[in-house]
C-alpha cells in the first residue's frame, strides 16, 4: 500500500480507493505550504523539499489525480480552499485512503459546492478532516462501500440537503465518529440502502439532524442528537420534491438503535419538532433513550404523500423521560393497509407531558394502527443509575428490573437452528452490510445466547448461530439478565459485550 500526504493549513483527510490495481502503492503528501510540488525529495518530518524521499503535491486535486488503489493520502495541517473529488474508485482489496498527519488538523473551507464529492466511486475511506464553512459537506451519489470516519463538519450554509453529508442512490457507505454541527439537513440517506451511520454526535440543524428517505435496511446506531433549533429526525417516503423521485411505500426494515435524542425546540402540536416524526415500513425503533425534548419524542405520521405508507414498525425498549409534547405520539388517520399493525412495548414512560405541561404522556389518534401494550409508566422515580446527569440505566434495586415482556414467542417446539415465531419484525440479522452482526438474543427460561443470522419474513422463520431446543409458546427477547427482560433501553446486570455502550450524555442549556 502506498501513502499519499498533503500537507496544508486544512484537517486531515483519509480516503481509501481502489478502481485500479497498484503493483507500487504509495504514500503521497498534500502539503499547502510548499511553494511547489515536491517529487522524491519532500521531508515529512521537515515538512521541506531537497531532504527526503518521498512525494508531496501542493494541492488536494494533484494528489488525487497520482493516488492509484491502495495509496494513501494524506494531509498536512492548514486550510484548503478546494473541493475534494476523487477521479478514481479504489477496490475491495486495496482501498484508496484520505486522512490526516497525526496530531494534525487539515480544514476544507469555502469550497464553494459541498467540499466532499463522490460520484459514482467505491472504496474510498476519508478521516481525519475537517470541513467548515462550506455550501455542503459532502455529496454521495451512486456511490458504495465508501467510509467517513472521525471526521468534523461544522457550518453548513446551504437551505435545504444540499449543506449536510448527503446520500443519494448510494448503498453500503458508513458514516462513523465524527461530528456534524450547524447544518440545515446534516444527514440525508436518499433512495439509498444498507448503510451504517454510527458514533456520530450530531447537533443544530436548521430543519433535522438526519432525514431518512425512501430507502431501506439502513442503520442509525450509538449516535448522539441533540437540536434546539428543530427537530432530530424523520423517516418517511418520496413524493418528488427536489431532487428526489416520487417512491411511496419504500422506506422498509430500517433500524434505529442505541442513540440518544434530546433537546428539540418547544412546539404546540405533538408533530412537529420531534425526537423523531416516523413513517415509513417495518422499522425497529429500540434501545433508544429520548429525554429533555421539548417537541415530542416520537410521532407516527400519516400526510399526503411522503408519510401515506406506516405500518408494521416495532418499538420497543426504549426510555421516555421528561419530554414535552408527549413520550409517544401518533396521528388520528383511518386504520388501513397503509397505517396499521404499529406495536409499541417494553418502553419505560416517565415524567412525561403534554403540550400544554398536561399529566398525560401518550396522545394515540388510533389506538388500533398504533397499540401500546405492556408498557411500564411507574408514577414515582424508577431508580435510574443518575437521573439528573441522565444516565437512564436502572439501578440493581430498581422495581422495574426483571418486569418487562418479551418481545415476540416462538410458533411450535422444536430443534435446531431456524426458529419459526410469531412476529420475525422485532429481529435484526445485519442487514448484509459488511461487518454487521445480527442480534443476540435468548430464550425464556433459558441463559445460552445466540446470534440471529438470518430472518425470513415471508416464513416468520429466524435462523441463529446454534442449536436450540424450544417449546411451542416460548418467550425469545435480546439477550437479557435475570429472569425477565427490563422494560426500557437498558437492561440490567448485562456485560458490555452483550449490549451496546450508550453514547455520551451532552448537556444543553434550554
Amino acid at each position: 500500500m502506498r501513502t499519499i500526504l498533503l500537507r496544508s493549513g486544512l484537517p486531515a483527510l483519509y480516503f481509501v480507493l481502489g478502481a485500479f490495481q497498484s503493483s507500487t502503492a504509495a504514500s503521497i503528501y498534500v502539503d499547502g505550504s510548499l511553494s511547489a510540488n515536491c517529487t522524491g525529495t519532500y521531508s515529512s518530518n521537515a515538512r521541506a523539499c531537497g531532504s527526503g524521499s518521498e512525494t508531496a503535491y501542493r494541492t488536494i486535486a494533484s494528489a488525487m489525480t497520482a493516488a492509484q488503489p491502495g495509496d494513501s493520502v494524506v494531509i498536512r495541517a492548514g486550510s484548503y480552499s478546494e473541493r475534494l473529488i476523487p477521479p478514481r474508485s479504489g477496490t475491495a482489496a486495496q482501498n484508496i485512503v484520505i486522512k490526516n498527519q497525526p496530531g494534525e488538523n487539515p480544514v476544507l473551507t469555502d469550497t464553494g459546492e459541498p467540499a466532499i464529492a463522490l460520484t459514482g466511486r467505491s472504496y474510498i475511506v476519508i478521516e481525519g478532516l475537517t470541513v467548515d464553512n462550506v455550501v455542503g459537506w459532502a455529496r454521495l451519489e451512486d456511490a458504495t462501500y465508501n467510509t467517513l470516519r472521525s471526521m468534523t463538519f461544522t457550518r453548513a450554509t446551504a437551505e435545504g440537503t444540499t449543506g449536510g453529508v448527503k446520500l443519494v442512490r448510494s448503498h453500503y457507505n458508513k458514516l462513523l465518529d465524527s461530528k456534524l454541527e450547524d447544518g440545515n439537513d446534516n444527514i440525508v440517506l436518499q433512495e439509498s440502502d444498507r448503510n451504517l451511520i454510527e458514533g456520530n454526535t450530531v447537533k443544530t440543524g436548521r430543519h433535522s439532524l438526519f432525514s431518512l428517505r425512501c430507502g431501506s435496511f439502513n442503520v442509525l446506531r450509538n449516535n448522539t442528537f441533540n437540536n434546539t433549533e428543530q427537530k432530530a429526525g424523520e423517516i418517511y417516503d418520496c413524493e418528488g420534491t427536489s431532487d428526489a423521485p416520487v417512491k411511496l411505500d419504500a422506506t422498509k426494515h430500517n433500524l434505529v438503535d442505541n442513540n440518544r435524542f434530546s433537546y428539540t425546540r418547544a412546539a404546540s402540536a405533538d408533530y412537529r419538532y420531534n425526537g423523531i416524526q416516523y413513517s415509513g415500513q417495518f422499522g425497529i425503533v429500540r434501545r433508544n433513550a429520548f429525554y429533555d425534548n421539548q417537541g415530542g419524542a416520537l410521532n407516527f405520521q400519516v400526510y399526503s404523500d411522503e408519510a401515506l405508507y406506516n405500518y408494521g414498525h416495532r418499538v420497543y425498549n426504549n426510555t421516555f423521560f421528561n419530554n414535552k409534547c408527549y413520550a409517544v405520539g401518533a396521528s388520528g388517520a383511518a386504520t388501513s393497509s397503509q397505517y396499521s399493525d404499529n406495536r409499541v412495548l417494553n418502553n419505560v414512560l416517565f415524567a412525561n407531558v403534554g403540550c400544554n405541561g398536561e399529566q398525560s404522556q401518550t396522545n394515540i389518534g388510533n389506538t388500533g394502527a398504533v397499540i401500546l401494550s405492556s408498557n411500564a409508566a411507574p408514577t414515582a422515580a424508577p431508580l435510574f443509575v443518575d437521573q439528573t446527569a441522565r444516565d437512564l440505566h436502572l439501578q440493581a434495586g430498581s422495581p422495574l428490573v426483571d418486569t418487562g415482556v418479551f418481545m415476540t414467542q416462538t410458533a411450535g417446539a422444536g430443534t435446531g437452528s431456524i426458529i419459526t415465531v410469531a412476529d420475525p419484525n422485532y429481529f435484526y440479522d445485519g442487514f448484509g452490510i459488511p461487518g454487521e452482526s445480527g442480534d443476540l438474543v435468548q430464550l425464556q427460561g433459558q441463559t445460552q445466547t445466540v446470534r440471529v443470522i438470518a430472518i425470513n419474513y415471508t416464513t416468520k422463520q429466524i435462523t441463529v448461530s446454534q442449536s436450540l431446543s424450544w417449546s411451542s409458546g416460548q418467550g425469545i427477547h435480546l439477550a437479557f439478565a435475570g429472569a425477565k427482560p427490563d422494560p426500557g433501553a437498558f437492561e440490567t446486570g448485562l456485560t458490555t459485550a452483550t449490549q451496546p455502550s450508550p453514547p455520551t450524555h451532552v448537556q444543553v442549556a434550554l
